[in-house]
């Protein structure tokens, strides 16, 4: 066990949680984890350490001298320790709130967008860097990315079965929010399923699903913002959630 470095102004002291090669917001970034209950699928990102745990320490509202590092790993798509303890209820309840009101927000979006037809959903921006694996350049894409990770990757990383997808993006995700609503509350608290290098557990499941939707549709709306400047649209923005 070792402590974050800089000196603590709070004193709240708080546990996070570090994995290292993760393919998330970088190419192979440093991501810091909390599994306090209060703040259940939140996480701070970077390209080492430092920034990970500076990122986690403003999502939270902690100083990051506060932050006590209890486990590291080392390689994308890897479960810490804390992920093979059984899942509690309120784990489970706080996933299924995140990804519901989350649902809400992408929802609202999408109708936003679609104000002007296929032009905003469409739009390629020149401007937006994504990781070399990442395929979802545009909005449309984005939206059918969360459901995709949602229903065709969490899913079946667990070992449970992969729901194709629906027609139409309007369908796909009003089914896979029924989808996720059933499969989390039939959850079993302690599934574990390794493939190859990749190890899920059910709480992990819970956590990446807390987690996933929240931060796609920060990312989604500031892209809409962005692509309607370009665009000289007047993009009118729905409330944000959370």
């Amino acid at each position: 066990m070792s402590g974050a470095s800089g000196e603590s102004s709070s004193g709240a002291a708080r546990d996070a949680y570090v994995e290292y090669g993760t393919g998330m917001a970088y190419e192979a970034g440093v991501v810091a984890w909390t599994f306090d209950a209060a703040n259940w699928g939140h996480c701070g990102q970077g390209r080492d350490e430092p920034a990970a745990l500076a990122d986690l320490g403003t999502v939270i509202g902690a100083n990051p001298g506060d932050l006590t590092i209890v486990e590291r790993i080392y390689g994308d798509e890897r479960a810490f320790v804390r992920d093979h303890a059984p899942a509690t209820p309120a784990e489970r309840a706080a996933a299924l709130a995140a990804v519901m009101e989350a649902r809400a927000g992408t929802r609202a979006l999408l109708d936003a967008c679609r104000t002007f037809g296929s032009e905003l959903l469409d739009f390629d921006n020149p401007a937006r860097v994504l990781p070399s694996w990442a395929r979802w350049r545009t909005l449309r894409a984005m939206f059918w990315h969360v459901a995709d990770t949602e229903c065709r990757y969490y899913f079946p990383g667990l070992g449970l079965p992969h729901r194709p997808r629906a027609d139409d993006l309007d369908t796909e995700l009003e089914a896979c929010a029924a989808h996720v609503r059933a499969t989390v509350t039939g959850l079993p608290d302690d599934l574990v399923h390794h493939d190859r290098h990749e190890e899920w557990t059910s709480t992990k499941v819970l956590r990446r699903l807390a987690w996933h939707e929240r931060g796609e549709l920060v990312a989604m709306r500031d892209l809409a913002v962005a692509n309607a400047a370009l665009l000289g649209l007047r993009l009118e923005l729905p409330a944000a959630t959370g």
